[in-house]
């Protein structure tokens, strides 16, 4: 008969182990080890929802909306235009002021939601100073987890060190606790992206192939497979299909064939030109006799769809102006909080809700392939699209979602008025914050409450839509797991045996066990799911060896948060994966030595701005 201890350490292992599969959703995880934990008997209802009422969670979800504020009034996008005018020509520069400003953004809001506004802009900074994204796009990334640890509010395992050291009875850290030792490690992570980072990134593959003009759609459509797949064919005239719409004809479901553009007869005339059109082909278009039609369709498929309809392949090399546009053709990246995650485009219906066509799919280390309508997306895949310019700026308008990238959308529109009061609403959030003269969940409560009342976000469900649920709930189930180990004895259990270890050393040691420890858990799973495990075991270790638990606590914190060496590490590293054209290899080449270095620089610096004494 195993212990009650022993039983809640075996469901913490199979959360974890669950945590790493890529397949399953983190919050859904979460989920199921906060309802084993109760039907256990180790924790009861009360304690199971704890974790909804925690101000923690509150001001997680709270905070989104006034990411959001700032986003849809188009100052974050206009701190991005700074980005284009200081850069030049120099790419030092560029990559400074990417981590930099990518830095100071995600200090205030979600490092994701920084990256899905950050990383159009600096593809196309890159295609135009002839320089491969994947150079600039990992330092992006790794620079909005840098982000977060300077602010009390740039991430949520800030959030939970300041409530874990308030439930001990300690006093809560402030805004500004982290902002000396993050800005530290800001200049030292921009430092070695610069001397080191680039040149691991700098590849010689890339070199030879070209891909730093990945807005050229020639290169998209060589990138993502999909020249291979384009054929013409011509409607013959008294053919049974002239005078069908091509919804009716059903082609799509029917063979998985989609019909891209047309090319149809107009009557000869001073205005008309040559007596053709091309036009991009929706559902309703009728066809008429001698319209030459720009199929996508794999082999299999198109010679399925000539055999029963007496249709004839024609060469699209001798159609004038028969070819895709690069207005009409972007690639688009899911976010973490994408509504489109774990479905598939059949469940999502998606060229009758965005009026676009998904040509190719490629998802995180595969190859591009031609898009299956049941298969599942995960965030970070990406999709090349094809359709009118209208429809694909305005899917880019919804970042909430899908990031466009490679494509020349109009920006978020700057609204003047509303973007000095959503800035007004965000200092005075910072104001409430430093000086705590209310609780800080009711600061960021009222920062949120204005923000849609001054209409920096458009409305109420634009403000619930902006908040990343996956992250709230994963918070939200976890946070009872702490509980779980506390009363089990198994914060306790931790604590022992890493004191026992390394408590003869001194606290330092004890500190670089806490963080080594943390760092390796945080290369795999989320950092929330990190640091809400391993809080509690830093202050529970710090009480046994009589010291402040503060130095542990900022470990543990700091350690969560900056995970570089894998693509699963943090969002931010996945959203960049397939735009960057990264392999998992790029990362751990370039990723562990960073978090090494990032972790002796905090290790050191710790004693120095926390000392250990009570």
């Amino acid at each position: 008969m195993i212990s009650e201890m022993q039983l809640v350490f075996l469901i913490l292992a199979a959360t974890t182990v669950c945590f790493a599969i890529p397949k399953f959703r983190s919050d859904l995880v979460a989920l199921c080890s906060l309802l084993a934990l109760y039907l256990a008997g180790v924790i009861t209802v009360s304690e199971a929802l704890a974790g909804f009422s925690s101000t923690v969670v509150v001001m997680l979800a709270v905070l989104f909306v006034v990411g959001e504020g700032i986003s849809q009034t188009g100052l974050a996008g206009k701190a991005g235009n700074l980005l284009v005018k200081l850069t030049g020509d120099s790419e030092f520069r560029m990559l400074v002021f990417v981590k930099l400003l990518v830095a100071v953004i995600g200090s205030f809001i979600s490092n994701t939601g920084t990256v899905a506004i950050l990383m159009p802009i600096v593809v196309s900074l890159s295609i135009k100073m002839n320089i491969h994204p994947g150079k600039l796009l990992m330092p992006l990334a790794f620079g909005a987890s840098m982000g977060g640890a300077l602010t009390l509010i740039g991430t949520a395992p800030n959030l939970l060190a300041r409530d874990a050291l308030i439930n001990h009875g300690f006093e809560g850290l402030s805004f500004f606790d982290f902002t000396p030792i993050g800005l530290v490690i800001l200049v030292t992570g921009t430092a070695y992206m610069w001397f080191v980072g680039r040149k691991l990134l700098d590849k010689p593959y890339e070199k030879k192939s070209n891909v730093a003009d990945t807005v050229n759609v020639s290169e998209l459509l060589r990138q993502y497979k999909i020249d291979e797949n384009l054929n013409c064919v011509q409607i013959p005239a008294e053919h049974e299909l002239v005078g069908k719409t091509l919804k009716e004809l059903k082609w799509g479901s029917g063979y998985g064939v989609t019909v891209l553009k047309v090319r149809k007869k107009t009557a000869k005339g001073i205005l008309s030109g040559s007596g053709f059109s091309q036009v991009l082909a929706s559902p309703s278009y009728i066809l008429e006799a001698e319209d030459i039609l720009l199929l996508y369709a794999p082999p299999s498929s198109l010679q399925k769809l000539l055999s029963e309809t007496a249709l004839e392949i024609i060469r699209c090399e001798s159609v004038e102006g028969l070819q895709i546009q690069d207005v009409n053709i972007a690639e688009v990246i899911l976010t973490p909080q994408s509504n489109l995650i774990n479905r598939s485009l059949r469940d999502i219906n998606f060229r009758d809700k965005f009026g676009l066509s998904v040509l190719s799919v490629r998802c995180r280390n595969q190859g591009a392939k031609l898009p299956d309508a049941q298969e599942k997306f995960n965030y970070g895949d990406a999709m090349l699209i094809y359709g009118k310019w209208k429809d694909i700026d305005l899917l880019a308008q919804e970042k909430s979602d899908l990031v466009v990238i490679s494509h020349q959308a109009t920006e978020t529109a700057f609204n003047p008025v509303r973007a000095i009061m959503a800035g007004a609403v965000l200092l005075a959030m910072v104001v409430l914050l430093v000086f705590e003269w209310i609780p800080a969940v009711i600061s960021v409560a009222i920062a949120g409450l204005f923000m849609i009342l001054t209409g920096s976000v458009r409305s109420t469900e634009q403000a619930y839509r902006a908040v990343n649920w996956q992250i709230v709930i994963l918070i939200a189930c976890m946070l009872p797991m702490a509980t779980a180990l506390e009363n089990t004895g198994g914060v306790a259990f931790i604590a022992d045996n890493i004191t026992a270890a390394l408590g003869g050393a001194g606290p330092i040691a004890v500190m670089i066990g806490l963080y080594v420890t943390t760092s390796v858990f945080g290369v795999f799973i989320s950092n929330t799911a990190t640091a809400v495990l391993f809080l509690p075991v830093a202050i529970l270790a710090a009480q046994y060896m009589g010291i402040s638990p503060l130095p542990f606590v900022m470990a543990v914190t700091y350690a969560s948060s900056m995970s570089f060496a894998t693509p699963v590490s943090t969002p931010p590293n996945a959203m960049v994966m397939v735009a960057g054209k990264y392999k998992f290899l790029d990362y751990m080449k370039v990723g562990i030595p960073l978090q090494i270095l990032v972790g002796v620089v905090i290790i050191l610096l710790l004693p120095l701005f926390f000392p250990f004494g009570i």
